[in-house]
């Protein structure tokens, strides 16, 4: 624009030569006028230039940034936050791959903050939870005891919008050494890709999806100060496998996950009291000749209201493995031992409201043949190794109620009501111990003065086994 004002300018000059001076003035003064516009023009453009460079230049670094600023775990729980006064059902959580609830928060954290941008989607959280637990025993102060029960780390980490990591690293009891009793251990490891909307394939070391507890085992996520008696000795809480499986949910409200995994190893059965917490092999070198396959559904359909059960299934002698490895065993050549586990169960959650029910049975096929070959090994060694039920089972009925809250602090009774029996069949000839099957009334409050903090209160009366009887106190956290 400035060019076309000079050759005006270029082409006045001859008239200049015969204008008066009042002419050339008013000329000049067309002139200068024309060059002051196009001066402010060319101003203004070369601002939208340099505004353009900024622009650009901050898309450039936003591109670059290979781990963008992130909201953590606990903030994103702070906009979401899980009710302690009504702890979550066991389920599939439908958008976000689960290694347990904590876990599905750092997670969730992790794809919301990542940047847009396919393949350069990337994220680390990081979360944890944790208990202290006194238990009171009534009738034996010997046995009084406090105790670090839980230290857990949860990582996480997003690879895409599609791809996920998320782990659990555990240690019990606040100190680990060959001369302690204390336990660390990985409690999951797998990888979750999300193959479409509500279908999803996880594949490493994973909770099995039973009962309440299993899947949701933070202390702010169930009642009590202990987990209860169905869920811890016939539903071996913290249950894992190895193995992959497909999850997911459907518009209905239906939740599912199937999968092939590693099973129990019955020859490393030790603990009659809880039969599958010692066969249950943790992905810890685990005997793999024969693989078990399990499947899951809860209904969610009905707002307030699940509804749901699974099974697992699958041979536990592995070709006599561990005889083979190790004579020091009994010998179960030519046994074929199924295991096998189901859970019902239902909860319904409203009005400050949160009642539940659970029912769970297992068996261990041809216990007769394995208890025939554990007598003779005991006999042959002067052993007393503990003989296999082929039946067990429990069940649990709990009621809870809300019955103050003001701003994030709540005060919640509850009472439960549970039998289990981990001997209810024995093969002929082995005799079951009485101390193996009991009712257990809890009554108790938790307190939480933030939703993903608790403090916990509650009395334990055993029916049958009454030395058992206690008095629990217990403080928890997840973030």
């Amino acid at each position: 624009m400035l060019v076309f004002a000079l050759i005006g300018a270029l082409a006045l000059m001859p008239l200049a030569s015969h204008a008066s001076e009042a002419e050339l003035k008013s000329l000049i003064a067309q002139l200068k006028q024309r060059l002051d516009a196009q001066d402010a023009q060319l101003k203004s453009e070369a601002a939208e230039i340099k505004q353009l460079h900024e622009q650009t230049d901050q898309i450039a670094a936003t591109q670059g940034k290979a781990s963008p600023a992130t909201a953590t775990p606990a903030q994103t729980a702070s906009v979401n936050p899980v009710s302690a006064a009504a702890p979550m059902p066991s389920t599939i959580v439908a958008n976000t791959p689960v290694a347990s609830s904590t876990a599905s928060m750092a997670a969730a954290s992790a794809s919301s903050a990542a940047p847009t941008g396919g393949s350069q989607k990337s994220d680390t959280s990081f979360g944890g939870y944790g208990e202290i637990n006194y238990n009171n025993y009534v009738h034996d102060g010997s046995r009084t005891q406090a105790d670090l029960r839980r230290f857990v780390v949860l990582l996480s980490h997003q690879f895409s919008d599609r791809l996920s990591f998320n782990s659990e690293m555990e240690w019990e009891h606040a100190v680990t050494s060959a001369s302690d009793q204390g336990e660390s251990e990985i409690e999951q490891a797998f990888l979750n890709y999300q193959i479409a909307s509500g279908v999803n394939l996880k594949t490493g070391l994973f909770l099995m999806p039973f009962g309440f507890i299993n899947q949701s085992h933070e202390p702010p996520m169930y009642y009590g100060v202990e987990r209860n008696e169905v869920e811890t000795r016939i539903i071996p809480s913290t249950w894992r496998e190895g193995g992959m499986g497909l999850w997911g949910s459907t518009n209905a409200g239906l939740a599912w996950d199937v999968g092939v995994t590693t099973g129990f190893d019955v020859a490393k059965f030790d603990d009659p009291s809880a039969p599958l917490h010692a066969i249950h092999q943790e992905l810890q070198l685990a005997k793999a000749h024969d693989l078990s396959v399990y499947g899951a559904l809860n209904y969610q359909g009905i707002p307030g209201w699940t509804i749901g059960g699974g099974v697992f299934t699958g041979n536990s002698t592995h070709a006599n493995a561990d005889y083979k490895a190790n004579p020091d065993s009994p010998d179960l050549a030519g046994i074929k031992a199924r295991v096998t586990l189901w859970d019902m169960h239902t909860r319904w959650q409203r009005n400050g409201w949160d009642l539940e029910a659970l029912y769970t049975r297992g068996t261990i096929g041809q216990a007769a043949k394995i208890d025939a070959s554990i007598q003779a090994f005991n006999n042959t060694n002067q052993t007393a190794r503990p003989y296999v039920p082929g039946a067990f089972y429990g069940w649990l009925m709990q009621a809870a109620y809300t019955v103050w809250e003001h701003g994030d602090m709540t005060l919640t009774p509850f009472v439960r009501y549970e039998r289990f029996n981990t001997q209810s069949h024995m093969p002929a000839g082995f005799a079951a111990d009485p101390a193996n099957a009991d009712h257990v009334a809890t009554m108790g409050l938790t307190f939480s003065p933030y939703p993903q903090v608790v403090c916990k209160a509650d009395y334990q009366k055993y029916q049958d086994n009454h030395k058992n009887d206690r008095f629990n106190l217990g403080m928890g956290y997840m973030f």
